[in-house]
């Protein structure tokens, strides 16, 4: 299809200041051309035009750690008790849903038994909706490891790496590590480091060699110094990240992806369930310390020049629901004093190129895939807008 989308405010996901009165034109899934609506190019103004005055255009977002499979709302144990059928239909609705609320991309990090596999290539045959995808498969973790329970568990470097291969035999486009512990599996301690360096190197040493990036499951400080030395690409939550860290990670050139919500879960917008409300209850002190640990993450993150991304954990928990999980986390993300702009950069630009695919998607650019965000109002002036859309367009055709 071929159109061209006139008069909205881009912001381009590149951080630079808005572009009023912009034109975008749109051909075969692609962007054509980008510019001031005043300079169009002929075929930019022979071809079908949308009329966006008074809305604001960006690129889809990604979310960079997502559980598709699972609802976010439930126990994983209770998740794990349904049949196979039963999460496939669940996860084709979250797919649909995850779209229709702007996110274009997601990189999945933690799947039940493939079925984010079979999702995404249903997807990309065009059988259902739902966001392009970078996926882990099963994540890796010690025995008795964090969420050990949905996990490849495997123990030594020779384990890891079969582990690894797995994974990727699979259809894997990343392995996943769980390198500390998590408040998600009870009686852990998340400072506590599971994986040796030699045990991390090993699976990166497989990963890399077939063209795979490894992200790590970490809070503790230990826990990413262990992955920095094992050469780990991107740190997962990261939340007690410290300054001999941070330079590590500069150095190296690995990512933190950021995931605010999941530690200052909402739990006032909708009713909780008596899991949930339980879940809450059980993870109140951690919450209470996380608030005011991330922000201090943030500040230092930022201050040292640490490459960053951000994810929602959606799924990953029962206070983790797929509901507008990205626009809420990038909210979070502002309010750690991070300007909108460079907040959005995060969600759009940043998170391509943590998934490796930013000569693709992530900012509009002629030449990259047509898929965008259309607001209602001013995301600048009230990062809130992030929920008003107005259009979503993959691959220039609209949700």
């Amino acid at each position: 299809m071929t159109f061209t989308i006139t008069g909205a405010t881009l912001i381009d996901g590149n951080g630079g200041a808005p572009l009023q009165d912009a034109a975008v034109h749109i051909e075969a899934q692609r962007i054509a051309w980008v510019g001031a609506a005043t300079k169009m190019p002929a075929a930019a103004q022979a071809a079908q035009q949308v009329d966006a005055r008074g809305k604001w255009l960006l690129p889809g977002l990604i979310d960079a750690h997502i559980h598709i499979c699972y609802n976010g709302e439930e126990s994983v144990f209770a998740l794990l008790a349904k049949p196979r059928d039963a999460l496939v239909l669940e996860a084709v609705e979250i797919c649909k849903r995850t779209l229709q609320q702007g996110v274009t991309t997601i990189r999945d990090v933690g799947g039940e038994k493939y079925i984010e596999m079979s999702l995404r290539d249903a997807i990309n045959r065009g059988w259902i909706q739902g966001p392009r995808m970078k996926l882990s498969g099963r994540v890796i973790s010690m025995t008795g490891g964090h969420a050990h329970f949905i996990a490849r568990e495997a123990d030594g470097p020779d384990e890891m790496r079969k582990a690894a291969r797995e994974q990727i035999k699979a259809g894997a486009d990343l392995v996943k590590l769980m390198a500390t512990g998590g408040s998600a599996t009870p009686g852990q301690d998340i400072h506590a480091s599971q994986l040796t360096v030699a045990e991390i190197a090993a699976v990166c040493e497989v990963a890399h060699m077939m063209g795979r990036t490894v992200a790590a499951h970490c809070h503790g400080t230990g826990g990413i110094r262990n992955c920095m030395l094992g050469g780990v690409d991107t740190i997962e939550h990261g939340t007690y990240l410290d300054d001999e860290t941070a330079d590590m990670m500069v150095e190296r050139g690995a990512a933190l992806c950021l995931t605010v919500g999941v530690g200052n879960p909402d739990l006032e917008s909708y009713p909780l369930s008596p899991v949930q409300q339980a879940d809450a209850e059980r993870r109140k002190p951690m919450i209470e310390q996380g608030v005011a640990q991330i922000r201090k993450t943030i500040a230092l993150a930022r201050s040292k020049g640490v490459f960053l991304g951000c994810g929602t954990d959606a799924g990953g928990n029962p206070l983790a629901p797929h509901r507008f999980a990205l626009a809420r986390e990038i909210e979070l993300i502002v309010a750690n004093d991070v300007p909108p702009l460079e907040a959005i950069s995060i969600a759009t630009r940043n998170n391509a190129k943590i998934l490796r695919w930013d000569d693709e998607i992530g900012t509009v650019e002629a030449g990259k895939y047509a898929d965008l965000l259309l607001l209602n109002s001013d995301p600048v002036a009230d990062i809130r807008a992030l929920r008003d859309i107005a259009a979503v367009y993959k691959g220039g055709e609209r949700v």
